[in-house]
């Protein structure tokens, strides 16, 4: 406030007053909401919120801010949407989200009409979680030094690669197998050897980006029926995850392009805002701000 108001030689007081003036131009519109929406969490801070947590509410087809919404408990986000007209919460067709499990009852009860799409980034990031942690317990069990160490350091890149992207038929002197010439795929291979464990992972890993890539209902029965025993311990959360929100992720196939991508834009924006700003006391002030620079419901930039 203080750097535009000596850009504009008045006080910050009179920017702040200029501020609160369009406060009334972005009040919510009670009686619609868009038929997809899409929600996500981020961190605003412990002044405006007690979890340190707020909530981006936005379009999910234009991607559109719909409003900034300053707690993320659900008592807090059934009063706010509560102010909605029972028709406009009714004409909500779909919700993507996060694997927060709190949303779940309050998206039922408020949005009858809503499926629930589990946004399919938190869902593999789980299994890409996974592997990591497989591959570094792999790796402590050789021992810092080994050469067994040394190439699943290496190559960590190559074991989280979609598999369709690995290369087959180009080969290259590779260091950490006695500069023998060999593919991405006999790397994998060699690193298989080292791990049963590392190679059951990854088959699992790949098969559920096989999935979404092919936005398989056959790919995702294979997954949920996998037996758990049969996975590292590790792996073993990303079955229960898959699982649970089975429902969920056969609803992202029948509208693959509603994911929660465009709403991590947005939050992204908003780190930035905050940042050259400081923080931000008040979150009027805050709401606002992140509204006039970003796309929103109210106002459309001619191009």
């Amino acid at each position: 406030m203080c750097e535009i108001a000596a850009d504009s030689f008045t006080s910050s007081n009179t920017i702040i007053r200029s501020l609160e003036n369009v406060e009334n131009n972005f009040k919510v519109n009670c009686n619609w909401l868009p038929s997809h929406l899409s929600l996500d969490d981020f961190k605003s801070g412990k002044r405006f919120s007690s979890s340190g947590m707020s909530m981006c509410l936005i379009n999910a087809v234009n991607h559109r801010i719909i409003d900034i919404i300053p707690e993320r408990n659900n008592k807090f986000l059934r009063n706010y949407f509560i102010q909605y007209s029972y028709k406009a919460r009714l004409s909500v067709m779909t919700i993507t989200v996060d694997l927060y499990a709190p949303y779940r009852s309050l998206i039922k009860e408020l949005f009858p009409n809503a499926f629930i799409i589990a946004d399919k980034f938190h869902v593999v990031t789980q299994a890409y979680t996974a592997m990591n942690k497989i591959r570094i317990r792999v790796m402590k069990e050789y021992g810092a030094g080994t050469h067994e160490y040394r190439a699943l350091k290496r190559f960590w890149k190559l074991l989280l690669k979609n598999q369709d992207d690995v290369d087959y038929h180009r080969y290259y002197p590779r260091i950490n197998f006695k500069y023998a010439e060999l593919s991405d795929s006999e790397v994998l291979d060699r690193l298989f050897d080292m791990s049963s464990e590392l190679k059951t992972a990854y088959e699992y890993y790949q098969l559920l980006l096989q999935m979404y890539r092919k936005n398989s209902c056959q790919l995702l029965n294979l997954l949920t029926d996998t037996v758990s025993w049969n996975l590292p311990p590790e792996m073993r959360q990303a079955l229960k995850t898959i699982k649970k929100h089975k429902a969920e992720i056969e609803n992202s196939f029948v509208l693959p392009r509603l994911t929660n991508g465009p709403i991590e834009g947005v939050n992204n924006h908003i780190k930035v805002i905050k940042r050259i700003a400081y923080g931000y006391n008040n979150f009027k002030h805050f709401r606002l701000r992140i509204l006039l620079s970003l796309k929103n419901n109210v106002i459309f930039f001619s191009t």
